[in-house]
């Protein structure tokens, strides 16, 4: 017999997602550390899981945030919400909504508590940046979420898409108007982008991000070739 179920309102990859991000409550870390145990394939979920987050969370200092932290994070990131954002099962069931809050809890955990440490020297990071990257039919292909010191950005696809013998290139797209290649995005899988120091100031709310479809190794003209098969403005949290 299992001694540590999964709630039907749960899945194991959601609870994974949730341990790597340190929000679970003891008991359920204690769950899902003895689901992990017992499985290879919630172990490999663990590995990637970690791996996905490794960038973001690995910028937190070393040290315990002062009290009332969560609850400051959790109001920042939820205001107006009528209800526990945490347990509200039929919203947390949909995958794809939740790939999206992920990244953007990921940011937002980063963000709000570097600002809620005390003050040690070098630049303040600035606030979180997400963007949702629609398709025609408005529905979420990608989200993607700016890291604060806007030197990497975070992909994660929300739905999935093949496109044979294309690739999918992501850009940023400025006030001037001209898109600026940040990479290629792999098939139907999270990717972190490195950016470039020139385009790292580009990144800013009101910029928008985009994926068109090219040639298998990217444009090779520099600008898009291929039609946009997703976009959306950046905005911060």
């Amino acid at each position: 017999m299992n001694e540590h179920p999964v709630p039907p309102d749960e899945t194991p990859d959601l609870l994974i997602a949730e341990y790597v991000l340190g929000v679970l409550s003891r008991e359920e870390r204690e769950r899902v550390e003895a689901m992990i145990a017992l499985e290879p394939r919630h172990q490999r979920a663990l590995a990637q899981w970690q791996e996905q987050f490794a960038e973001w969370l690995g910028q937190l200092p070393a040290s315990s945030p002062p009290a009332g932290t969560w609850g400051r994070i959790e109001q920042r990131l939820f205001a107006g919400a009528s209800h526990s954002p945490s347990r509200v099962s039929g919203w947390w069931n949909s995958l794809g909504l939740w790939r999206w809050t992920t990244a953007a809890l990921a940011a937002g955990l980063l963000a709000s508590v570097l600002t809620l440490q005390q003050p040690v020297p070098g630049p303040t990071p600035g606030p979180a940046l997400l963007a949702r990257l629609e398709q025609s039919d408005g529905n979420t292909l990608f989200a993607a979420t700016v890291n604060p010191d806007r030197r990497s950005v975070l992909f994660v696809n929300t739905g999935r898409a093949d496109w044979p013998g294309k690739s999918a290139e992501a850009w940023v797209i400025a006030a001037d108007g001209k898109p600026r290649s940040l990479g290629l995005l792999p098939a139907n899988a999270p990717a972190t982008l490195s950016v470039a120091p020139p385009l790292a100031d580009l990144l800013a709310s009101g910029a928008v991000l985009a994926v068109t479809l090219e040639p298998l190794n990217g444009s090779p003209s520099g600008l898009p070739t291929g039609p946009v098969v997703a976009q959306g403005k950046i905005s911060s949290l």
